[in-house]
């Protein structure tokens, strides 16, 4: 159902609580207004010399009362509605983080990181400072406008409440005026912080490839031209809102004048004491601080208006991969026969599909090994698998049941996968390996890291599987975040384990021994294996070849090496790097000491 308003939506749910701050709020109002009355009794008194010692402990009293509970009222009402929009700032970032986890990874594949964040905390920061300081300011000034001008005012004189009040629809004009103006300004900052955001996000990522090409001053250069630009939106909204801030007060300077010069004429007239006079401009200060903080409360909203609009932007957003009406949820586990069946498939916004015409079927238990050169639609099958993208429907079938019919949690949930990239999260290597909606215990997390033959590398740090990991596992080597990799997708003990490409770092010694140790979790557990090393792959029960995207080949190692195709000369072409690499290595052990100069090993040669 997509959402109209998020403001609307969360003080409909909660109206009795606002209720009750606009009682509190009125509550204080009306008891300020009592310090103009005793302000002006008191200038009678003294313009009268009638002013007795008793009454002047009455005016000090009522004044310190007045202004007591002035106080206590207006704090209690702020602390009110202050939680009220720290509470709508956790729900908003709330909503806005879980539909995030709903959405496809396309949608963020066309997102900037620094714009998502700017989202989660720039603009729900503004829904928050409407909430707060917009709703009890519109509020209070409501009350007073009505009060003071209607009750209190028009006591003194209504002719001179009337005069007093003409320039004060210039507001509303005003506020007309620069509405889109502010609207769209606001946005731009929030564009632009987001652009600068993601400028920083991407420089203290790839740090290390900045400094190895010596980019630092072009990044700064880049960096500079962003923060000018974000300066230049604010600089722009800040001249709006304070011109519409300076002729919000000239207006209200206007009323002042127009009260001074009339409501003196009438003193002299002696229509109203003087009482009467400082009284009613009493009220009229009164009256302008609510007025003014009208004029910051429509910046408010209108910035406000702008952040909502980038948020509903998002939370209307469907996902692209979701449960839908096919999904049967008496289906709770997976045994693991894989069917694919004619699948054909383009990533949005693709001409060219990534795999076509793609038909195979992998019994429960046994293993398939799915090699081919970059680009050839390897990855592209493993994101389907677990639908991270959509497949057409009737394409893929896993025990029977299509694919869409078998319910996200689950099928995800038993579906164990090593991606190319070794993303690690930035905790403890033990929340990295148990990162499963289950409990783990530390011997299941040393089992996993055992059979990945991370289990000794994990030990020499001091903390052992308490250390903490930097941004992206950025602390381990490429080989040891692949083999925590591993064994975070082994110790869920799925139906079906993937390997893409997941054994590209380590080399051929330490890939022996995690093959060896995985032919034990392998064992009953559907098994697909991606790799661009024969060793790897050689030992499946079926191995696929792909070649822009269909099946070029498919039989096992030996059937494939007589075929003389694709598959046998990646064979031969890594048999002879591996017995150059052994050359290699035999002549550096054997080779003699260095000849240069008429130097040998250092020393000049007689």
């Amino acid at each position: 159902m997509e959402r109209k308003s998020i403001f609307r939506e969360y003080i409909v749910k909660n109206r009795w609580f606002y209720v009750l701050g606009f009682i509190l709020v009125a509550v204080s109002s009306y008891i300020q207004l009592f310090i103009p009355k005793l302000l002006g009794q008191f200038t009678d008194r003294l313009e009268q010399n009638l002013l007795l010692r008793e009454e002047i402990v009455y005016f000090v009293v009522g004044l310190t009362l007045t202004g007591l509970g002035v106080a206590f009222f207006r704090s209690i009402g702020r602390i009110y509605l202050f939680r009220m929009g720290r509470q709508l700032e956790m729900k908003v970032r709330n909503d806005l983080f879980s539909h995030w986890g709903r959405l496809s990874a396309q949608y963020f594949n066309n997102q900037r990181v620094g714009d998502l964040m700017s989202h989660a905390i720039n603009d729900v920061n503004v829904i928050r400072e409407v909430t707060m300081m917009g709703v009890f300011n519109i509020m209070e000034a409501l009350v007073l406008i009505t009060i003071t001008t209607i009750a209190m005012m028009s006591s003194v004189d209504v002719w001179l409440t009337l005069v007093t009040m003409l320039p004060l629809p210039f507001l509303s004009f005003l506020a007309y005026r620069f509405n889109k103006r502010i609207q769209k300004q606001s946005a731009d900052v929030q564009k632009a912080v987001g652009t600068l955001t993601s400028r920083v996000q991407e420089f203290t990522s790839g740090i290390r490839i900045v400094k190895a090409f010596v980019q630092e001053k072009a990044e700064r250069k880049l960096f500079t031209k962003d923060n000018q630009h974000a300066v230049q939106m604010n600089r722009r909204f800040v001249r709006s809102n304070s011109l519409f801030s300076s002729l919000s007060a000239a207006i209200v300077g206007v009323s002042f004048l127009v009260s001074v010069i009339f409501g003196g004429m009438l003193v002299m007239r002696r229509s109203i004491t003087i009482g009467e006079f400082v009284a009613f401009n009493s009220y009229l200060a009164l009256l302008m601080g609510p007025i003014e903080n009208l004029g910051r409360v429509f910046n408010q909203l209108q910035r406000g208006k702008a952040s909502e609009e980038r948020l509903l932007n998002i939370l209307n957003t469907k996902p692209d991969v979701a449960d839908d009406e096919m999904a049967n949820e008496e289906i709770d586990h997976l045994n693991g026969r894989l069917e694919i069946r004619n699948l054909t498939f383009a990533y949005p916004g693709s001409a060219e599909p990534s795999l076509r015409n793609l038909s195979l079927t992998v019994p429960q238990g046994t293993s398939l090994a799915i090699v081919g050169r970059v680009g050839s639609g390897k990855s592209t099958l493993v994101h389907l698998l677990v639908r991270l993208f959509n497949p057409p429907k009737g394409t893929i079938y896993i025990d029977g049941h299509e694919i869409h019919e078998i319910p996200l949690k689950v099928l995800r949930g038993q579906i164990g996968i090593v991606p190319q990239d070794q993303f690690l999260f930035s905790s403890t290597i033990k929340e990295n390996i148990s990162f499963d909606p289950n409990p783990y215990s530390d011997d299941e997390v040393e089992d996993a890291a055992k059979i990945a033959q991370v289990y000794d590398n994990i030990n020499e740090f001091p903390n052992r599987f308490e250390t903490a990991l930097g941004e992206r596992g950025v602390s381990l080597s490429g080989g040891q975040r692949q083999r925590v990799s591993i064994a975070r997708a082994i110790i869920k003990k799925p139906s079906v384990l993937i390997f893409d490409d997941s054994l590209s770092a380590v080399d051929t010694i330490t890939e022996d021994l995690i093959l060896e140790g995985l032919n034990s979790v392998m064992d009953n557990r559907t098994t697909i294996i991606i790799g661009h090393r024969i060793s790897s792959v050689q030992n499946a029960d079926q191995i696929v070849v792909l070649d822009r995207g269909a099946i070029a080949e498919r039989g096992t190692h030996d059937q494939l090496v007589r075929l003389n195709g694709i598959y046998a000369d990646m064979y031969h072409k890594q048999l002879l790097d591996e017995e150059a690499e052994a050359v290699d290595d035999f002549f550096s052990v054997r080779k003699p000491p260095f000849r240069q100069n008429g130097k040998i090993g250092g020393a000049t040669q007689a």
